[in-house]
């Protein structure tokens, strides 16, 4: 593998990864301001309403993937999010039904953060194999955590100068800035040796074409058919049950405390900052040595465990600087360590699960969680505050196994891989090493 060409290709992405971030993480505080006009209780119908509209756009993507080149249409797809935060700056600017465009905007950045974020993953792993995407994936991960910082820093210093809704479309901006970044990234991309590929299932020359077979639901019927992608589902769906519970309890706590919308956006914004700088630490430091030595299995046991003592701490003492400590240390171990490690497993399926299956797991399965989880709490809020932290030990003991199960399932599918790059780097050798 050529070093000049795969140090071009973390540049590029770790930029691009930090365009993309910062365009979700300004937003964001935002969004959670806005929502906070009326009683948090109606969240649970929100994400109601957000699973209806992931379960007919991921559908959708999973068809359009036959007609379009896959990786040709990220730009596109990132072209149309922005448009769409270009239209909701204009209505929050005119005042338009608040209400009703708060409910909205909600929804469609719950979207926009799987979606988005997802697609840029699964073209990743269709570039990259295991080997180079270990090397590069902590980078790449550490490029978003400086976006996802500047992001929400931006906020909260210009919230009181341009609005909420001016932040909207600096968002939208930045998103446009990842569209470059896409185009970046392909080209650099196109300097690895060919041997680096990921796309397990088609030829280099076929790398450009749509992906031929199947419909709406092919990426739901990988997910059924293989237990290493069922797996991974499981996993996602316990990390948004626990992460559902932590904000649903800092929605609460900060409604409470009967902020203005400006403090509102000023609170989360700073979560936002303390959360990216402990991530950007993990990233920088402990991801990659963490991945390398240990494996993605492993690796993913970390957050279970962080989540588990941060339940615990707000379910018996709630209070807003409870939830901001609970909140920083539980992203920050999800974006510096969760992140790296379980975009890696993708990197060992064929070219057709990285868009669909991934995509289906990503947006459909990490809200079924949210869904199910937001109505689960309502049952456990009304047996008290020691039912919620009860509650977290058999989702932990899930949650590990696993991750246990996962890591496994990982080192078996590299040892069945060729040789990756010319250095001679076996499949035999990486499974070693990832496990």
């Amino acid at each position: 593998m050529d070093p000049h060409a795969r140090t071009k290709l973390g540049v590029a992405g770790a930029a691009t990864f930090a365009a993309l971030l910062a365009s979700y993480s300004a937003f964001r505080p935002v969004r959670d301001a806005l929502i906070l006009d009326r009683n948090p209780d109606s969240l649970p119908w929100l994400w109601l309403g957000t699973f209806v509209v992931i379960s007919i756009v991921s559908p959708a993507w999973s068809a359009l993937l036959a007609r379009r080149a896959p990786r040709r249409f990220v730009a596109l797809a990132f072209h149309v999010f922005a448009a769409c935060a270009i239209v909701f700056f204009a209505v929050m600017r005119a005042g338009i039904a608040p209400l009703v465009v708060g409910r909205v905007f909600y929804v469609w950045s719950a979207v926009f953060n799987l979606f988005v974020i997802s697609i840029f993953w699964s073209l990743l792993a269709d570039l990259l194999g295991p080997a180079t995407a270990r090397l590069l994936y902590g980078p790449i991960a550490a490029g978003g955590t400086i976006g996802a910082f500047c992001g929400p820093l931006l906020t909260q210093l210009l919230v009181g100068v341009i609005t909420p809704p001016g932040v909207v479309l600096l968002s939208a901006l930045f998103l446009e800035l990842a569209v470059v970044g896409v185009l970046w990234v392909r080209r650099a991309a196109a300097g690895l040796s060919p041997g680096t590929s990921a796309a397990l299932d088609a030829p280099p020359a076929a790398a450009d074409a749509p992906i031929a077979r199947g419909g709406p639901f092919t990426g739901i019927g990988h997910v059924a058919r293989s237990p290493y992608l069922s797996a991974i589902v499981g996993y996602v769906l316990c990390t948004a049950c626990a992460a559902t519970f932590l904000y649903l309890a800092q929605a609460r706590i900060v409604y409470d405390a009967k902020l203005d919308l400006t403090a509102r956006t000023r609170f989360f914004a700073s979560i936002d900052v303390w959360t990216q700088a402990g991530a950007f630490v993990l990233q920088t430091v402990i991801a990659a040595p963490a991945i390398r030595w240990l494996g993605p299995g492993l690796v993913l046991c970390v957050l279970p465990i962080a989540q588990a003592a941060g339940l615990s701490v707000v379910a018996l003492a709630p209070s807003l600087a409870a939830i901001a400590v609970v909140q920083v240390i539980g992203k920050a171990a999800t974006h510096g360590l969760t992140r790296p490690a379980r975009e890696l497993l993708f990197t060992v399926v064929t070219r057709d699960e990285k868009y669909r299956a991934k995509n289906a797991i990503d947006t459909i399965g990490y809200r079924i969680g949210d869904l199910a989880s937001s109505w689960l709490n309502k049952g456990l809020a009304a047996l008290g505050a020691g039912a919620l932290a009860i509650a977290t030990f058999p989702l932990v003991a899930i949650w590990l196994g696993l991750a246990a199960v996962i890591g496994v399932g990982f080192r078996r599918r590299v040892a069945q891989l060729p040789a990756e790059a010319p250095d001679g780097a076996s499949g035999d050798a990486l499974a070693k090493e990832a496990t």
